[in-house]
């Protein structure tokens, strides 16, 4: 007897239990017509829907793109020059590449919508040279170290193409500096970047600055000394002529106290004595020692070491 009024008290309990749990849950669908399933209820979340997309998103800013593309924001930052715009200047559309589609070169700007064709049809293809767009002018110089056809049949640096003053001076004036250093050994440090001769080179003086150097050199026909003012001291010409230097020093005339270009106004020009002194002795002298030089020895070391 008390093992079935157990039985009962427990069935009473359970199923006071199931309706407290149904209860607290909710209802959990429609019902349907005679042997239909229930339909699932779905309410709809607050602010969903249409509403979501009415208004107008602006693009985000430079700054903002930059918290994923921080690699290219930084490019742009630090050597991006006229390349730093609105990054929706050049993106006209982003987040849209399909890799079934393969659509990269189609998203991505093409630098002749700006640019044009700068270098006309030497270089078609600008990244070639310009790999990092969010950084033009950071140019890999190991490229534009391969020879291309030039003018009358001659081979050419890549760079004369841009630089065609200085493509045509190395041509016409060779030296160490195309036959072994080549415009790489020293612009590669930066597209643009100026190195000074003293950065290779000893100075000839202690006081010497870079300045001095290109009174007389070119860097591009470095070896032909250019034309030079008649206001560059004596002791700049002394660290090639040492001798005639160190003459004009020791005996001390006329000739001393003058500039080295008032004789020698072009590098290698021998002057003639009498384009300043005219004939001083008499034609009768000057017939018989038509050459200066037979008596007045050397120029440099006056007065006259006279022959006996």
């Amino acid at each position: 007897m008390t093992k079935y009024f157990l039985l009962s008290v427990f069935s009473l309990f359970a199923a006071a239990a199931l309706s407290v749990l149904v209860a607290a849950c909710g209802p959990t669908g429609r019902t349907g017509s005679a042997g239909e399933p229930a339909t699932p209820v779905r309410e709809e979340a607050p602010g969903s829907g249409a509403d979501l997309y009415k208004k107008d998103i602006k693009p985000l800013a430079p700054e903002e793109c930059g918290r994923c593309h921080t690699y290219q924001f930084n490019w742009l930052k630090d050597k991006g020059g006229k390349h730093r715009q609105d990054c929706v200047f050049c993106h006209e559309q982003f987040h849209a590449y399909n890799p079934r589609l393969d659509n990269w070169d189609a998203l991505m700007p093409k630098c002749a919508g700006c640019h044009g064709m700068p270098h006309e049809n030497g270089f078609s293809d600008c990244m070639e040279c310009h790999r990092q767009p969010h950084a033009p002018l950071v140019i890999d110089f190991a490229i534009l170290e391969q020879p291309i056809p030039g003018e009358g049949g001659r081979t050419d640096l890549a760079c004369a193409q841009c630089h065609a003053r200085e493509g045509r001076e190395f041509a016409d004036f060779p030296s160490k500096h195309n036959s072994e250093v080549n415009c790489n050994g020293c612009h590669a440090r930066e597209h643009g970047a100026i190195p000074s001769c003293l950065d290779c080179h000893g100075p000839h003086l202690p006081t010497q600055e870079y300045g001095d150097c290109l009174e007389c050199h070119a860097p591009h026909s470095a070896s032909t000394i250019r034309q030079y003012s008649e206001n560059v001291p004596n002791v700049a010409c002394s660290t090639c002529h040492e001798d005639v230097y160190a003459l004009l020093q020791a005996n001390v005339t006329r000739h001393s106290a003058m500039q080295c270009a008032t004789c020698h106004p072009t590098h290698g020009q021998i002057q003639g004595c009498r384009d300043c002194h005219g004939e001083p002795h008499g034609d009768v002298l000057h017939q018989r020692f038509i050459d200066c030089l037979e008596c007045h020895i050397d120029p440099h070391n006056l007065p006259v070491n006279l022959r006996k």
